[in-house]
C-alpha cells in the first residue's frame, strides 16, 4: 500500500513541475527531471527534499522489503545400521580354566540300529561331535560305562560300536563291558576282547594297567592340573576284579579316584545288590574315591554318600554316586544324549551338561511329557552342579 502511494505522489510531482514551468517566465528554458529507478533495497528509505535552488527535481526511489526465505529443512541424520547380535554361547563350550570329561553309557540300541529301526547316524553323531568340538569344550577325556552293543553275538553290532568309538581319534578314552557286552549265553567276552581289548587301548599315554584283557583297567588323567585315576570294571565283578580295583586306588593314594562301573544304582534310585557290595568292598576301603559313575538301569540319579575314614565318628569324605542311562528316553534308543562334566578348579565345582548332538537338544527332561512313566527320572540329576568334595 505504501509503495503505491509513493508512486502516485511521484507522478503528481512530475506533472506539477511541468505545468509550473510553463507559467513561470523567469524559469530556465530547460528543466531537467531525473527519475531514480525503482529498485529493490533492503528497506524503504525517505530521501530529504531538495532545496528550492536546485534545478534538478529528485524523485525518491521506492523499494520493497524482501520476503523472508523459507527455513531450510535440516538434512536427515544418517541411518545407523544395527550391529550384528552375537550368537549365544553354547552350553557345551568351556570357559578359560575349565576342562571337560565327556560320559556316554548304554549306547547299545544305536549299535543295533538296523534291528531297532533307528538311524545309523546317532552313535557317530555323538562321538563325531566330541571330536569336532573338542577344542571348544577343552575336552581331555571320554568315559563309557558299558553296553556298547545290544546283541553280544551279532558282530555287526560290534563293528558299528568300534567305528563310532574310533571317531574320537586321539582323545583319551576308556570303556568297560556291560551285561550285553559279555552275555555268557552269547559268547561271553569273545567279541568285547576282539574289538575293545587291551591292544586297542594300551597305546594311550594315560593307560595304566589292564585286568584280563581290558575287562578292567585304570587310566591316569590330569584335569585342570589335578591328577585323577579312573578305574574301570566290567559287569558282575568277581573277587579278583574287586581286588584289582582296590589295589589300583591304593597304588595312587594322592590321585582323586573315580570308579567307573556298569551296575551300581537301581531304577528307583537306590543301590543295587552289586552296588551295595562294591560300596562296602571298594568305595569304603579307598579314601581317595570321590565319585562313582554307572549306567545299566534306566534313569538319571545322583546320590550323595559319606564315609568316616579316620574312625573319629565324623563322616568327612563325600562321594557322589551317579547313574546316567537315556535308553528309555523317546523312541530312538536314547536320542543320542551324553553328559559333559565341566571341571572348574577356580570355582571348585563340576557342572554337568546333558546334550544330544543328534537332536541338537539340551536336557530331555525339560519337557514334562518326556518323563517316562515306566522309568521315573530325576530331573534334578540331568543338568546340575556339584562341589568338588576333594577340593
Amino acid at each position: 500500500m505504501k509503495r503505491n502511494a509513493l508512486i502516485f505522489i511521484s507522478i503528481l510531482l512530475i506533472l506539477f513541475g511541468c505545468q509550473g514551468a510553463k507559467k513561470d517566465s523567469d524559469a530556465p528554458a530547460d528543466v531537467q527531471v531525473e527519475i531514480v529507478p525503482l529498485t529493490a533495497t533492503p528497506a524503504v528509505q525517505e530521501t530529504p527534499q531538495p532545496s528550492p535552488s536546485d534545478q534538478t527535481l529528485f524523485v525518491p526511489a521506492v523499494t520493497e522489503t524482501p520476503t523472508a526465505e523459507p527455513a531450510k529443512t535440516p538434512a536427515p541424520e544418517p541411518t545407523i545400521e544395527p550391529t550384528d547380535t552375537p550368537e549365544p554361547v553354547e552350553r557345551y563350550v568351556a570357559g578359560d580354566g575349565v576342562e571337560t570329561v565327556a560320559w556316554m553309557s548304554d549306547t547299545q540300541h544305536y549299535a543295533n540300529y538296523a534291528k531297532n529301526g533307528l538311524s545309523p547316524d546317532i552313535y557317530p553323531a555323538m562321538t563325531g561331535f566330541l571330536r569336532d568340538k573338542a577344542d571348544k569344550m577343552h575336552l581331555v577325556y571320554v568315559v563309557h560305562t558299558g553296553d556298547l552293543v545290544h546283541v553280544n553275538d551279532n558282530e555287526e553290532n560290534w563293528k558299528v560300536a568300534r567305528a563310532a568309538q574310533d571317531l574320537l581319534g586321539d582323545i583319551p578314552n576308556g570303556v568297560l563291558a556291560g551285561n550285553h557286552d559279555m552275555d555268557p549265553d552269547k559268547g561271553g567276552y569273545k567279541f568285547y576282547s576282539k574289538y575293545f581289548g587291551e591292544k586297542q587301548y594300551d597305546q594311550q599315554a594315560c593307560y595304566g594297567e589292564s585286568f584280563e584283557n581290558n575287562r578292567g583297567h585304570y587310566d591316569l588323567v590330569t584335569i585342570c592340573e589335578r591328577n585323577y585315576i579312573f578305574v574301570y570294571m566290567s559287569h558282575a565283578p568277581d573277587k579278583k576284579a574287586i581286588r584289582f580295583m582296590v589295589q589300583s586306588f591304593q597304588k595312587y593314594p594322592d590321585r582323586v579316584g573315580i570308579l567307573c562301573l556298569h551296575d551300581f544304582i537301581t531304577t528307583e534310585g537306590t543301590l543295587s545288590d552289586a552296588g551295595n557290595q562294591l560300596r562296602t568292598e571298594v568305595v569304603a576301603k579307598c579314601p581317595n574315591v570321590y565319585m562313582v559313575l554307572c549306567g545299566h538301569r534306566y534313569g538319571l540319579y545322583t546320590l550323595e554318600d559319606a564315609f568316616d575314614d579316620d574312625g573319629d565318628g565324623v563322616k568327612e569324605r563325600t562321594v557322589y554316586e551317579i547313574m546316567m542311562n537315556y535308553q528309555a528316553a523317546g523312541k530312538e534308543g536314547g536320542g543320542g544324549y551324553l553328559r559333559l562334566m565341566q571341571f572348574d578348579e577356580d570355582r571348585q565345582e563340576i557342572r554337568c551338561v546333558n546334550y544330544s548332538p543328534y537332536l541338537d537338544d539340551y536336557d530331555w527332561l525339560d519337557d514334562p511329557a518326556h518323563n517316562e512313566k515306566r522309568y521315573e527320572m530325576d530331573e534334578k540329576s540331568e543338568s546340575f552342579t556339584i562341589k568338588m568334595p576333594w577340593a
